[in-house]
């Protein structure tokens, strides 16, 4: 079976009429009927047991707030999970590829089946992600001044015990020098970060405005700032190396936010200017005001922004990227 995101469970539902809120990067507000469901959403690549489903109520309860349902998102629903979601209110199906789901105990009639197949994204598995590992990676390009274990823990966000199991995996693509350890060749952990990066994962939602791209940013940075709103994509892309027409804004934040009430309007991935992140990468903060000598605080990491540039596409986003890798390697030349 092919991994499914969160994002694409939660379109599917909106496309069957059901208002989602992003709490958080795995918690939503689904409203139902006027009635307003906090739901946890857990990706599985594959059906939950019984067992599974037992061990995430538990740690529901413990989480504030706790959820109302627990909210699956699967690539095709077992027999046991549907009879599971049928017969207790308190769980929830999205199956991508059979179009089975089921809220409040009830089968919802998917008349839309097939409708958002061109919508989705990269699949990402919500598997345990080493989010200190990459953020590492993104961390060591900064500069080619050697810094201790501490220094790059509080750059990444991340336990000394993680940059240390990091620096360990990295092998011969860093140095220890006396001053503490450096990129031995930082080609290397740029290619590396750009093909091996999951994503930040979490939930997306996608938006259209008619406003020119960095405006689009700017107004939701403005509009959100008590959600540390970061900016990154092509806006990002344009403070760092101008080249391209911008195509799209990546911005991520700490919760969901509605965006319709800055006047923007929900869309589908191919046709969004704008996407909103709620990631489940937590390294994003740190690793951007450890940049700030570069990029505003306000901005992703370069390396970081390279990747969304990358992923947004089109015919010029080679070469943009290229333009950020010269200007992020340019600082090590001597």
């Amino acid at each position: 079976m092919r991994p499914v995101t969160a994002s694409e469970g939660l379109n599917l539902l909106t496309a069957l009429g059901v208002n989602v809120l992003v709490r958080d990067a795995d918690t939503v507000t689904l409203t139902l009927s006027g009635s307003r469901i906090i739901a946890r959403v857990h990706v599985r690549r594959s059906p939950p047991s019984r067992w599974d489903i037992q061990r995430d109520v538990e740690s529901g309860r413990s989480r504030d707030p706790a959820p109302d349902i627990l909210l699956y998102v699967v690539p095709k629903a077992s027999v046991g999970l549907v009879e599971a979601a049928l017969a207790d209110s308190g769980i929830a199906v999205v199956s991508l590829e059979d179009g089975v789901v089921i809220l409040v105990g009830k089968r919802v009639e998917d008349t839309l089946r097939g409708a958002l197949s061109s919508d989705r994204g990269p699949g990402a598995g919500r598997g345990r992600v080493a989010w200190g590992r990459f953020a590492l990676l993104r961390v060591l390009l900064r500069t080619s001044q050697p810094r201790t274990q501490m220094d790059f823990a509080a750059e990444c966000g991340v336990s000394q015990v993680t940059v240390s199991n990091g620096l360990r995996a990295l092998d011969t693509a860093v140095v220890r020098d006396e001053g503490g350890w450096r990129a031995a060749r930082p080609e290397t952990l740029w290619v590396r970060f750009l093909a091996e990066y999951p994503g930040p994962q979490g939930i997306s939602s996608y938006w259209l405005s008619l406003d020119a791209i960095v405006r689009q940013a700017q107004t939701v940075r403005d509009g959100a700032a008590e959600l540390d709103v970061i900016v990154s994509g092509d806006p990002a892309a344009d403070l760092l190396a101008p080249w391209r027409v911008a195509r799209r804004a990546v911005v991520y934040a700490r919760t969901g936010l509605d965006l319709a009430r800055l006047g923007f309007s929900e869309t589908t991935r191919e046709n969004a200017t704008l996407e909103y992140v709620v990631p489940a990468d937590p390294t994003i903060w740190s690793t951007a005001r450890a940049w700030t000598s570069m990029v505003s605080g306000l901005t992703a990491d370069p390396v970081l922004v390279a990747w969304d540039v990358q992923r947004t596409g089109g015919p010029d986003a080679a070469d943009a990227v290229e333009r950020i890798r010269r200007t992020v390697l340019a600082r090590w030349l001597p």
